[in-house]
């Protein structure tokens, strides 16, 4: 990772306060904003991934952040692994999230006052949040457009840091993960299912969506199951409308464990961003699923909750589209939780 450096700006930045260099200070602590329901083995551009090709090492969760935010500014195909070459040398794609020695901070390492310069709100939340990826990569991608990128790289990232060795490193960067520069190139992302997290409640959602759905073969569907008891014991048991409520709780929403009625009138009406709540409230057929939207366009859609589709009889779990009977989902009246 980069050690301390002078980042003093070329002339078309010499009106914004500098970024600082990353210098990590002890304890830091990675904040896990964004998790995959990966398809089938082999899907995505992990490092782990044996199929990464161009993009080995890149996490496949940020690859559509990278390349929305170069869109949004125009940074051409070589704006999504400079990002990512950025990323990985300030924070090691996230995972070092500490505060800089020049108290520089977050997923891009801003400095306050240059933050507040390029602060965007990259996942549209209504708040600009430096330890939000979407935001910092969104706001990085506006401070090397406002450097002279696609057009001069090489002053743009100089603006970004000072030094001549950055540069290079992150252009090396660029030619190594050259494979994320357009969508085609990392389509697996989102052919496999991905759900991309935009804040911590939906990835703390989607993340509790997975554990239960890993161990849904060995849990049962319980009609009325932990109707009464809020919040919801972890494991359950479950019927459709807990299973919800627990997600919801999970998510940080302080929602009582609810039957389907008590769904007809919680949260905002209408689908959400990212989380929407597809609910029948009344017999014979009152039931309550989930559906998340990933961060890719066009939006991948993934559905959770109980059903008689996949594994009847067990508890919670992600159900795919493939199995609702045409027209099923259409007698569904949609919420969402409110912000998402």
């Amino acid at each position: 990772m980069p050690g301390p450096t002078d980042r003093r700006l070329p002339a078309a930045l010499a009106a914004v306060p500098a970024l600082a260099l990353l210098a990590l200070v002890c304890g830091a602590v990675c904040i896990a904003l964004a998790f995959a329901a990966e398809g089938p083995t082999g899907c995505g551009v992990t490092a782990d991934s044996p199929g990464g090709g161009d993009v080995r090492g890149v996490p496949s969760r940020l690859v559509p952040i990278y390349q929305q935010a170069a869109a949004k500014y125009r940074l051409g195909p070589k704006g999504p692994p400079i990002l990512a070459g950025i990323n990985w040398e300030e924070t090691g794609f996230g995972t070092n999230l500490g505060v800089s020695s020049a108290e520089a901070e977050g997923w891009m390492q801003f400095l306050p006052s240059s933050w507040e310069a390029f602060g965007v709100d990259g996942n549209g939340d209504g708040v600009k949040d430096p330890y939000n990826p979407w935001d910092a990569i969104f706001a990085a991608a506006r401070l090397l457009r406002y450097g002279g990128a696609p057009e001069n790289w090489h002053d743009a990232i100089w603006g970004y840091n000072h030094a001549e060795w950055y540069v290079q490193n992150v252009l090396a960067d660029a030619e190594k993960w050259s494979g994320i520069g357009s969508i085609e190139t990392s389509a697996g992302a989102a052919s496999c299912g991905e759900v991309v997290a935009p804040n911590e409640a939906v990835a703390k959602m989607i993340a509790e969506a997975e554990r239960l759905s890993a161990i849904r073969p060995e849990t049962e569907y319980t009609w009325g199951g932990s109707h009464g008891i809020t919040p919801t014991p972890k494991n359950g048991p479950f019927d459709c409308s807990s299973a919800v409520s627990h997600l919801l709780q999970v998510g940080g929403f302080k929602n009582e464990t609810m039957t389907t009625i008590g769904f007809h009138t919680w949260g905002k009406s209408g689908p959400g961003r990212w989380v929407t709540i597809l609910n029948k409230p009344y017999e014979p057929e009152a039931h309550v699923i989930l559906r998340f939207e990933s961060g890719v366009t066009p939006p991948e859609r993934r559905y959770w909750g109980t059903s008689g589709f996949i594994e009847p009889g067990h508890g919670p779990g992600w159900i795919p589209e493939s199995t609702f009977d045409a027209g099923y989902l259409s007698r569904f009246e949609e919420r969402h939780p409110p912000g998402l």
